[in-house]
This record gives structure tokens, sequence and C-alpha cells, in this order.
């Protein structure tokens, strides 16, 4: 026989019978603390044009730019978030945004557009 087997679930660093009591009422806390959040956000930004001139931006990219559009998108938002710390400006917050979630839906005509056969193991060769 071991030590564990002589010692309390307690105390052997084990969690107890009531840790998972405990961690599902945590949860929800904390989900609705992002709700909230979220919620506060988008009803910041919704109303703002930039999020949606963003929008069209990331969605109305050629695939010659895409990626690029995705990078000036995130290093908009970074930088909105950076003023906005300092200022308490949300223009770019907005514009990056809104510039990363219009490049979202292109993402999905993008890979949706592909021959099914292009999709598979890395550093195998298709013949189209």
């Amino acid at each position: 026989m071991t030590d564990e087997a002589h010692t309390s679930p307690g105390s052997a660093g084990a969690p107890g019978p009531g840790a998972g009591t405990r961690a599902l009422p945590a949860a929800r806390r904390g989900l609705g603390r992002f709700g909230r959040w979220l919620a506060t956000w988008g009803r910041r930004l919704a109303p703002s044009p930039f999020l949606w001139v963003g929008a069209v931006l990331g969605f109305g990219t050629s695939l010659l730019v895409w990626e690029s559009v995705l990078l000036l998108g995130v290093v908009v938002w970074l930088l909105g978030v950076w003023l906005w710390k300092a200022r308490g400006r949300h223009v770019l917050v907005a514009l990056g945004l809104g510039m990363v979630l219009g490049w979202l839906p292109m993402l999905f005509f993008f890979v949706t557009s592909l021959p099914h056969t292009m999709i598979g193991l890395p550093g195998v060769e298709y013949d189209l």
C-alpha cells in the first residue's frame, strides 16, 4: 500500500469533494462578466461609422493583399487600444476591429472556393 491510500483526499494535493461545485459558479461569474464587457463594447462600437468602414475595407480587398489587410487591421486595432488607454478615443479600435471582422467572411469565401482536392496534408503536391 502506498502513502496516498492513508491520506484524506483534500490533504494530498488532490481536489476535495467540493472543488467541482466551487468551480462552476466561478465559471458562471466569469462568463457573466465577459458578457457584460462584450455588451458594453458592442454598444460603444456598433454605432461608430469607423467599424463599418473597416468592415467594408476588410471584406472588399482583393486576394493579392488579403493577408496584408489582416495584418494592417491587427496593427490598427492594437494602436487604437493604446490610444484609447492614453486618450480615451476608440476610433482606431473600431476601424481595426472592423477590418478584422470584415476579413473573416473573406477567409470563409476564400477557403470554400478552393477545390476540395487542395486541402490535405502539408507537403503534398496536388495535380489540378
